[in-house]
């Protein structure tokens, strides 16, 4: 049992191929020993026939007179006749007097001949010829009766050749079959799993030719390709995952460290009666306050996140994107005085949760307000399927690969982290989760010197 799971699908067509080869060979050995039997049955069949009842039946007294009776007979036969008397010496009384016959007589060896009738084969007195002999017992000797062997060995070895040439081209046949299903099956077969072995020791720029054998075969090296390229990316992805993981505990760390430094300072100076006065109280305690209610905001903004990950709650309802972004820019307005805020119109209507899709809005209005020029831009379009809202402002912008990650967890601008230029980096994060669980996209294009336009883009409304 162990023995047949450890051959591979080649050896098993070997030995196949094989198996077949040898009952072939024996089959061919079978048929021409049975009918070679069956041609010296004949042979017999005719000698018994050609002897008939014989003179020997009465004593022989005379060959001379014998020999003179099957002389008269002149009618055709290949058969060789004669008489053996007791010492051994051949006496040929009638040869075969058909056109082409050899001269050639028997050669009868003594201890061939026995009391009864005997049929055996006997070498020719000239030649590589043998002749069928029936002696019968006659009188003091035998009587003899020969045929030729020429015709049964040439159709024994006629019917040899035919078995030949037949296993030939069979096991030829067989060959070129076997050799097809080995390169169009077995050899594609055989190289997956090479493949297979090389990606199962973690290399994946493993790929399958997919032009190599039959439809099958491509198809499933097809399949593992494709298999390949996903694996691939799930990987690549899980890496990926990891290090924005990784790095969002990090900077998470990082932004709850520092009010926290802070709160636990002022209170270990007040424990050891370093804010005697109450002015030193009063401030110790607004900034242990403040940064209380920073840390709030951004474990609020964390769980905001979380749930956005998961499978938010959305409570849709046609929104019109000219009144809301109108409104916004208006709440902007009195929000950030130093900023000057601009709507260049535009009317659009999505289907969405007009709550969370204002507070996106205001995320990113903000965000432009606090990190970019003195003037915000909004304006609001529709093409074909699709709205958007396109937030732009004229400040000093960011490299490309700053705005390619903008809307990442705890990524910023200023990546010095300081505490004056604004949050911890989780608005445009939360708005690009907002957006996306809309089903649409957050694209954020900007080149030093140049601004930042940040634009959100939904399905439209079918009114739309």
């Amino acid at each position: 049992m162990s023995a047949r799971r450890t051959l591979s699908l080649r050896d098993r067509l070997g030995l196949g191929f094989l198996a077949v080869g040898v009952i072939s060979v024996v089959v061919a050995i079978i048929v021409a020993f049975t009918t070679h039997q069956f041609l010296m049955s004949q042979m017999d069949d005719r000698l018994d026939s050609y002897a008939g009842p014989g003179f020997y039946d009465q004593p022989i007294r005379s060959l001379p007179d014998n020999l003179q009776q099957l002389e008269d007979e002149e009618r055709p036969s290949e058969a060789t006749r004669g008489y053996v008397d007791a010492n051994g010496t051949l006496y040929v009384f009638v040869t075969s007097n058909i056109e082409g016959a050899t001269d050639a007589v028997p050669v009868i060896p003594l201890e061939q001949l026995t009391a009864d009738s005997t049929h055996f084969t006997a070498p020719a007195s000239e030649g590589s010829s043998e002749f069928r002999v029936l002696a019968r017992p006659a009188g003091n000797g035998w009587d003899i009766t020969a045929l030729p062997l020429d015709d049964v060995k040439a159709a024994t070895k006629q019917l040899i050749l035919i078995e030949a040439i037949g296993i030939v081209l069979m096991l030829g046949t067989l060959g070129l079959v076997a050799w097809w299903v080995n390169r169009l099956g077995i050899a594609p077969m055989r190289r997956m799993v090479g493949a297979s072995t090389q990606i199962a020791d973690g290399d994946l720029d493993v790929r399958l030719d997919t032009n190599q054998g039959g439809s099958e075969t491509n198809e499933l090296a097809h399949s593992l390709n494709q298999m390949i390229e996903k694996l691939t990316d799930a990987l690549t992805e899980r890496e990926k995952s990891e290090a924005r993981l990784r790095e969002f505990v990090a900077d998470a760390s990082h932004e709850l460290r520092t009010p926290l430094t802070t709160v636990l300072g002022y209170a270990e100076l007040h424990r050891r009666g370093a804010l005697a006065d109450a002015e030193n109280q009063n401030d110790a305690w607004a900034r242990t306050e403040a940064e209380a209610a920073r840390m709030r905001r951004l474990v609020e903004d964390m769980l905001t996140l979380a749930k956005y990950d998961a499978e938010p709650h959305l409570d849709t309802r046609d929104i019109h994107l000219g009144s809301l972004a109108t409104e916004v820019v208006a709440d902007a307005t009195v929000a950030y005085p130093d900023t000057t805020f601009v709507f260049a119109g535009g009317e659009a209507t999505v289907l969405a949760d007009g709550d969370r899709l204002r507070q996106a809005l205001l995320n990113v209005i903000a965000n432009a307000a606090v990190h970019g020029g003195d003037t915000v831009t909004v304006s609001v379009a529709a093409r074909d399927e699709t709205a958007t809202i396109r937030v732009h402002d004229n400040g000093p912008g960011m490299t490309p690969e700053v705005a390619a990650r903008a809307t990442e967890r705890f990524v910023r601008g200023d990546t010095s982290r300081q505490r004056a230029t604004g949050g911890a980096g989780l608005g445009l994060a939360i708005t690009a989760a907002i957006v996306d669980a809309h089903g649409g996209t957050l694209s954020v294009e900007s080149l030093p010197g140049q601004g930042t336009s940040v634009t959100i883009s939904l399905p439209a409304a079918a009114s739309e």
